[in-house]
């Protein structure tokens, strides 16, 4: 099965969750970016990121260099949790994306700072639609992913094997 990891990250868990993901799966890796970074001071980027979060707003993303989903069977997909629900980078790239998700399975994990998985799994769900197969999204806290790579292999060996 050929497999694709595409993600966001402010923080740096989430890329953490992703390159262990891709090499445990020898997936691809990809980084969503955008246009306009948030910024690097924690609190100016709550700043920004919060009413975008609340109000489901598409923020502009950078073009992927490389990246054909047409390549591949199983997308994953990864996202910190901002406030119940994926960073908007994340929301941005699957709408644009949805159309080139048909027929593939696709997957949420997701970091978090306490929160879990909240409405993120069910909101991802709803953006990537019908068309394509959703399997099951998995949290992993932020503060312990450094010492979670046994549990984030062990959730790319389970959706490979479809579970």
């Amino acid at each position: 099965m050929k497999c694709a990891v595409v993600y966001f990250s402010w923080s740096g868990n989430t890329r953490f969750a992703a390159e262990t993901i891709a090499k445990k799966t020898g997936a691809d890796l990809y980084e969503i970016k955008a246009e306009t970074p948030y910024n690097s001071n924690y609190g100016k980027c709550c700043d920004e990121a919060k009413p975008e979060c609340y109000g489901k707003t598409l923020r502009p993303i950078k073009p992927i260099e490389g990246l054909d989903l047409a390549k591949y069977d199983l997308v994953f997909v990864g996202s910190p949790n901002w406030w119940g629900t994926m960073a908007p980078p994340v929301r941005t790239w699957v709408s644009q994306n949805k159309d080139a998700l048909k027929g593939k399975k696709v997957c949420l994990f997701q970091t978090h700072g306490g929160g879990g998985m909240q409405r993120v799994g069910k909101e991802f769900a709803e953006t990537v639609g019908d068309a394509a197969t959703v399997l099951s999204p998995k949290a992993f806290d932020g503060s312990s992913i450094k010492s979670s790579v046994k549990a984030l292999e062990d959730f790319a060996d389970e959706r490979i094997a479809g579970k």
